[in-house]
């Protein structure tokens, strides 16, 4: 019996890796969960492990070749199928190459010379196939929205990554096809018949009022001039620009920002640093307080640990908090997962070994997935605040602001007076599909009292 090695996901906006290096040939001998490959992304380069235990029969992948999610890269047997498995290569899932304005290429023909056919059945076939194809690689708002116009997904030119189809092909496909009837109702009339003499005329019918169309508005191309340098973008840049211009379309954000005393967790964090260094062998930086606030303010309002699925709200049980980090490729995500079950020093050790890890490029594909609330960091030079994007598929973000020292007016005793604070912005983005003002306002208000509290599980 036979075992397939698979590409895995290596992150929810990764489409595609590289076969970096075996570490294992064919015809030797494979134990489970054994290392058997080298695979490189743009986020992440990871050993992936044997599915199962036997003969190393077939590699279907050559290093150095990059395919899509997926698809399959060799396979294990226990040697009796051997022959049997390396007669049958699978087809293996490469992504399409494209050119701007030209379609995704086709299937390439088979070696061996077909059976004849009638082009009615070679028409068919072709469709059904490129159909299956773009269905299989649409996402589920494309795919509600081409079945609520009616739409054959098989008639739309993709102009997303690899040539999937997007939302806006679906908005532009509909707009054309709408626009079609008044185009024929603009068409000349046949003549009207003659009528007698004797017949007054009828009063000619109001012509129907047009609906008012907005054609898309296209900026003025920008051509590079001399002494220009020209940047092209990496495709970690281009998946992290896709995601932020996907997640601004999707999500209505609303930002909502508090000023919060951080005098209690200076003095606090200056007592403890010292005793968590040892412990952890970390820095304690503010970070992890403001996890430490994130996380119990969310049992207080769970719907900022949620996400949107079709027409439902999922109120995820576990938090997996992200935590966003600069690196030289561009902005990356890990994720602490189960961040509600650590202590301060525990999530400053995780913090500080994921920044680590992001910035060597050497996280796991579960270190960057399934995250369900997301802070971001811009460190000591991050300005008073900024209002973040949502990191889909989450429905919050919260961004923390530079401490600065100003001069507030506090309430000591009963009597008022002015003293220097240490303060700082937190600046909450969230979804208003599913979150309202209230409680928006509500979970950043008690984020703000953790915190000038200074009450933390070290």
């Amino acid at each position: 019996m036979s075992t397939k090695v698979i590409m895995p996901q290596m992150g929810e906006s990764v489409v595609e890796g590289k076969v970096a290096k075996w570490l294992v040939r064919e015809g030797e001998q494979v134990e489970t969960d054994q290392p058997i490959a080298e695979i490189s992304t743009d986020k992440v380069d990871v050993e992936i492990p044997s599915p199962g235990a036997g003969t190393l029969t077939k590699i279907y992948v050559p290093e150095g070749e990059t395919v899509s999610i997926g698809a399959e890269l060799a396979v294990i047997g226990d040697g009796k199928e051997e022959g049997k498995e390396a007669a049958k290569p699978p087809e293996v899932q490469r992504p399409p190459a494209t050119t701007p304005g030209r379609p995704p290429e086709t299937e390439r023909p088979p070696t061996t010379a077909p059976s004849p056919e009638k082009p009615a059945e070679k028409s068919e076939r072709g469709e059904a196939k490129r159909e299956d194809a773009e269905i299989g690689r649409i996402s589920p708002l494309v795919r509600k929205l081409a079945e609520e116009h009616r739409v054959d997904l098989s008639q739309v030119q993709g102009t997303g990554l690899g040539g999937r189809i997007t939302k806006q092909d679906i908005l532009r496909y509909v707009g054309e096809e709408e626009t079609q009837p008044a185009e024929e109702q603009r068409a000349p009339a046949s003549p009207a018949p003659s009528r007698p003499s004797h017949e007054a005329p009828k009063p000619a019918a109001p012509l129907p009022a047009e609906t008012l169309r907005f054609k898309e508005f296209k900026i003025p191309r920008y051509e590079p001039k001399e002494g220009d340098q020209v940047i092209p973008f990496s495709r970690l840049r281009k998946m992290i620009a896709e995601h932020m211009v996907y997640s601004k379309r999707t999500a209505p954000h609303v930002a909502t920002v508090a000023e919060v005393d951080m005098a209690k967790v200076v003095r606090l964090r200056k007592e403890k640093k010292g005793s968590i260094k040892e412990q952890t062998g970390a820095d304690l930086t503010y970070l992890p307080f403001l996890i430490s606030a994130a996380i119990q303010a969310i049992s207080d309002y769970p719907t900022l640990n949620a996400a949107v699925v079709d027409d439902s709200l999922v109120i995820r049980k576990e938090i997996h908090m992200g935590i966003a980090v600069e690196t030289e490729k561009g902005l990356m995500v890990p994720v602490i997962r189960r961040a509600h079950e650590m202590s301060l020093a525990g999530l400053s050790r995780a913090a500080a070994e994921l920044a680590e890890k992001a910035r060597k490029g050497t996280l796991s594909p579960d270190e960057i997935t399934g995250g369900s609330f997301t802070i971001s960091n811009p460190g000591r030079e991050g300005n008073l605040f900024g209002t973040p994007i949502i990191f889909q598929p989450q429905v919050g973000i919260l961004r923390m602001g530079e401490i600065v020292k100003r001069p507030m007016v506090i309430d000591v005793d009963g009597n008022e007076s002015i003293a220097v604070r240490p303060m700082m912005y937190l600046a909450l983005s969230y979804d208003h599909r599913v979150i309202d003002g209230a409680t928006g306002n509500a979970f950043l208000h008690r984020v703000k009292e953790i915190l000038e509290e200074g009450r933390f599980q070290l």
